[in-house]
């Protein structure tokens, strides 16, 4: 099958969409993810000035 203009848009269009529903997806996980602080910072000493 000969390689058209229409069918190279259409391929761009899918990636286009399949790259926004991944970036979609992993702004969602990453909001999702709540931090431990605990275990973020386990075995260092924290000083706080008041």
């Amino acid at each position: 099958m000969p390689d058209t203009k229409r069918g190279r848009e259409r391929k761009g269009q899918t990636k286009r969409q399949q790259r926004r529903e991944h970036e979609i997806e992993r702004a969602l996980e990453a909001r999702d993810r709540s931090l431990d602080f605990e275990e973020l910072y386990e075995g260092e000493e924290i000083e706080l000035e008041i």
